[in-house]
């Protein structure tokens, strides 16, 4: 008997294998891939904050998830809370999620009522040093004092106002915390809460002040510190006149200083009611008895009613003014003047 003839591969068998290890290959890789975005394998380590809304599904977190750039599959992470989170609902809330976070970590945070984060709300006073501001925040439970003085000197934020200020310095963000009522995280990170207080800055100071600032001849550096001077200094009533005054002092040769007791009793590290003699002795940069025009840097967080003054004070002669004992200040044009009206500092 002769041996059976073997058949030869036809163009279509090879076609057929190389089709099925193709498709082997891709199972294999779509695999290795879905194991690696359950298990959240290599993935870098980051927080965000998500926003859950009311009635969300699946798909729904699925898609706040990706667009949060914490998981990198929409449709496998929807299967796989549908498969393993059947029934499960998601409380509205804002909730802290960690990219390295797998999938099933992600979903027990999200489906629990514990897992949102709790907030609270801060209102932080016009004038206010950093200083007093990383206090109040640890005082609400914000986040820790020396940690947010710590970003506050050392961390880089990438705004166009902050460019020329080198970091290092605690009072380095001085000026640029606006004022406000905020609400943050408890226990949020530094960086993120002062993150929140540069946002609102760079909205209020808009476009029209950045001109009128020009207009003046002043940096935006300059402007601030003027303003926080004049935070610290005026009341709800005088502040354009306030402003007026260290408007002519910058431009008078006579009279160059600006003699700010606010000044002084940032170089003290306290409040003072009556500034010493020996007080305007300190040599101190900020010291604006000793050293002409404007300190280094702003002297306090000013508000927008500050701001404002500053770029817009009342058109006035006035080189002097003085506080009296009822909180409001007597005005003066000449020095002569300036010698007999009753002050409580020198």
């Amino acid at each position: 008997m002769t041996a059976k003839r073997r058949k030869k591969k036809t163009p279509f068998s090879y076609i057929y294998i190389a089709f099925v290890l193709g498709v082997s290959m891709l199972l294999s890789a779509w695999i290795i891939m879905s194991v690696n975005e359950l298990l959240a394998l290599a993935r870098p380590d980051y927080e965000v904050i998500v926003e859950i809304p009311e009635g969300a599904s699946h798909g729904d977190v699925a898609k706040i998830l990706k667009k949060s750039d914490v998981i990198d599959h929409k449709m496998l992470f929807a299967m796989f809370a549908s498969v393993t989170k059947r029934g499960a609902t998601y409380p509205p809330g804002e909730y802290k999620i960690n990219s390295n976070m797998d999938y099933r970590a992600m979903l027990r945070r999200l489906t629990s009522k514990k897992g949102a984060l709790n907030t609270v709300k801060v209102t932080v006073p016009e004038g206010y040093e950093v200083s007093q501001i990383a206090e109040l925040l640890a005082e609400k439970g914000v986040c820790d004092r020396d940690a947010f003085e710590d970003a506050v000197a050392n961390t880089d934020f990438n705004y166009a106002f902050l460019e020329d200020l080198p970091l290092g310095k605690s009072n380095r963000l001085e000026g640029y915390l606006f004022p406000d009522t905020y609400e943050f995280y408890k226990n949020d990170d530094p960086s993120r809460v002062i993150k929140k207080f540069l946002d609102n800055f760079n909205v209020k100071f808009n476009d029209e002040m950045k001109e009128r600032t020009r207009e003046l001849g002043m940096s935006l550096h300059e402007l601030v510190t003027f303003a926080s001077i004049v935070e610290r200094e005026a009341t709800a009533k005088d502040r354009e006149n306030i402003s007026s005054v260290f408007h002519n002092r910058l431009k008078n040769k006579t009279y160059p200083y600006l003699e700010s007791c606010a000044t002084i009793q940032y170089v003290l590290g306290k409040r003072k009611a009556v500034i010493s003699i020996a007080d305007t002795k300190i040599d101190n940069k900020y010291n604006t008895y000793k050293y002409k025009g404007l300190p280094p840097g702003p002297i306090s967080n000013p508000g927008l009613d500050a701001i404002e003054a500053s770029l817009y004070p009342n058109d006035t002669d006035y080189l002097f003014f003085a506080l009296q004992e009822d909180g409001t200040h007597k005005f003066s044009k000449t020095y002569e003047e300036h010698l007999k009206t009753p002050k409580l500092n020198p």
